[in-house]
């Protein structure tokens, strides 16, 4: 579609009607003459589509099973999660489309202020009692915003990132009332695919225009991810205190505070976030691992034993969370609490692998704390059999169980578990210092230093040296040593799409290679099952598709 087609359909979106009786809706009320209401409203509006959820449970699982246009969700769902929290888990979830209306319904008028102070917001909302006009003509404006958008969000809906960008440019070339929205969403694409030059431009620009809080927060991510950490702590300052209520932006802070070094002001800023927003699980859990580092047993406590509370009626909590609270009543003393509280584990995930495997090795610690080496010798034991049989090996788990064997006296096998944990995870700073401080409460700091510094170094070596011979032309034996790397260090996505970016490099140069070009879409199937969201998994995605037209393969 050219630029001409493009712009004649976003005016038809813009002033055509909204046929409701093409959409699908969704109605979340936990008060059945609620949900019939809203029926009722919906149906004088022509719609015809309509599926109820009583919770968010009941919601989650419509949500897993299709998609929907529209999501009309009322605040207060009773017991569990509120409609905040839902719309915050779908989103981060991904169980709606970009072009999806969720619209929060409330006879709450303090949800000003809730909606004000949310990182996640509907689309708009409303305060009840309201007529059946009045959610007419709401949802006909979110429709026809949502219409003038929809070809740049089908193409990020398909991953198709590049095209999305060029269709934003074509949109801004004629006059639109949604400018602003058009710049914000392109600067959004840009922070995706890592052009992180180009996003911060595209934010100053609107900040040119009139200042707005979340294109000041883009400016600052863009600092942040080009690594100017000081410029990015002053920027977020700036939307914190311009914008108290823009959570987002304490927990940018408290990420680029700890960038830069200074735990303890990422702490800080954590719990005054945690005060405004006691409920956000993330947000909880970062505070928890801070404080923990911080040697704040007590707020890492609080943090911990937060997440486990309002996460009980979610699925954002996992074995992890149990073993995170663990380990503090362990370093505490605590260590009946520690394994009844693994014992909980176990029966909430219904002895899971990652349930067992986390439960052995946190009583193997606490068996340790409270003197019984045989006990803890078990447990260990037990935990390295979990942990070897076990596909998900994420989070805290390794280190834990370096840990046990470390004080248990097994250093030969400690230090394999933090090689490939840290050979797996080479370049991601966070995890190196997650490593140092489990050295450092084990009295191995410099040791354990050496172990980390060591790991890290084969990784990289290897990696140079792929990155030498593309340079010198041997694209070919790039690509070969990189595809070893990845058989030997399977579980780094670092290494896995730095292959990934030497075979269609070597693609694009020499033409499509039918093996090459299966394992560049393993691996990238293997990076996407991991995390979605990897930036460069996105453009890399984006390239092998871009690379796979230009050979004609895909259209």
């Amino acid at each position: 579609m050219n630029a001409e087609n493009f712009q004649a359909k976003a005016s038809r979106a813009g002033s055509e009607p909204t046929n409701f009786q093409e959409k699908t809706f969704l109605v979340i009320d936990d008060v059945v003459s609620m949900r019939a209401s809203l029926r009722n409203t919906i149906s004088t509006l022509g719609g015809t589509r309509i599926d109820m959820a009583g919770n968010g449970i009941e919601a989650i699982n419509r949500l897993e099973q299709r998609t929907y246009d529209i999501i009309l969700c009322d605040y207060d769902l009773g017991g569990g999660k509120d409609g905040q929290q839902l719309l915050e888990e779908i989103k981060r979830r991904k169980l709606v489309k970009n072009s999806t209306i969720f619209m929060m319904v409330t006879a709450e008028r303090s949800y000003e202020k809730v909606v004000s102070a949310a990182e996640l917001a509907p689309d708009d909302y409303l305060i009840k009692p309201f007529a059946g006009e009045v959610l007419r003509l709401r949802l006909e404006n979110l429709s026809q915003k949502k219409a003038y958008f929809s070809p740049v969000f089908a193409l990020m809906d398909a991953q198709d990132y590049r095209r999305a960008i060029q269709v934003c440019d074509e949109l801004l070339n004629s006059p639109s009332q949604y400018k602003i929205d058009l710049i914000r969403l392109k600067a959004e694409i840009c922070l995706l695919l890592g052009d992180y030059g180009t996003a911060g431009e595209l934010y100053e620009q609107i900040l040119a225009i009139r200042e707005i809080p979340w294109a000041r927060m883009g400016l600052a991510k863009s600092m942040y991810h080009q690594n100017n950490f000081g410029n990015a702590v002053e920027t977020f300052k700036k939307v914190t205190e311009s914008t108290p209520n823009y959570m987002e932006a304490y927990d940018w802070l408290a990420k680029s505070y700890s960038a830069a070094g200074d735990e303890q002001a990422a702490q800080r800023t954590l719990m005054a976030a945690a005060e405004k927003s006691p409920r956000m699980l993330q947000r909880r859990k970062t505070l928890g691992e801070v404080a923990y580092r911080n040697d704040d047993l007590e707020t890492a406590q609080d943090s911990y034993e937060a997440v486990l509370e309002f996460g009980k009626n979610s699925a954002l909590t996992s074995p992890e969370d149990y073993a995170n609270l663990s380990r503090v009543f362990i370093d505490q003393g605590k260590c009946d609490q520690a394994m009844t509280l693994m014992k909980d584990a176990r029966k909430t995930f219904k002895n899971s692998p990652e349930s067992l495997m986390h439960g052995a090795v946190m009583d193997s610690l606490a068996h340790q704390k409270s003197g019984n080496t045989e006990a803890a010798e078990a447990a260990l034991k037990q935990a390295l059999e979990h942990f070897e049989a076990c596909d998900n090996r994420q989070g805290s788990v390794s280190l834990d169980i370096a840990r046990s064997c470390f004080q248990l006296g097994d250093e030969e096998t400690g230090k394999k578990v933090i090689q490939d944990f840290i050979q797996n995870n080479h370049d991601d700073k966070k995890i190196h210092l997650h490593a140092e401080d489990m050295f450092r409460k084990i009295g191995m700091h410099d040791k354990g230093k050496e172990i980390i510094t060591n790991s890290s170094r084969e990784v990289i070596a290897l990696n140079n040296q792929a990155v030498r011979m593309a340079q010198a032309g041997d694209l070919r034996g790039s690509v070969e040593l990189l595809m070893q790397a990845v058989t030997k260090y399977q579980g780094n996505t670092v290494i896995v799409l730095n292959a990934v970016h030497a075979i269609l490099a070597y693609m694009q140069t020499h033409g499509w290679d039918e093996e090459l070009g299966k394992s560049a879409k393993e691996y990238l199937t293997t990076v996407r099952n991991q995390d979605p969201d990897n930036r460069k998994y996105l453009m890399l995605a984006d390239l092998y598709k871009e690379t796979a037209k230009h050979h004609g393969l895909l259209t």
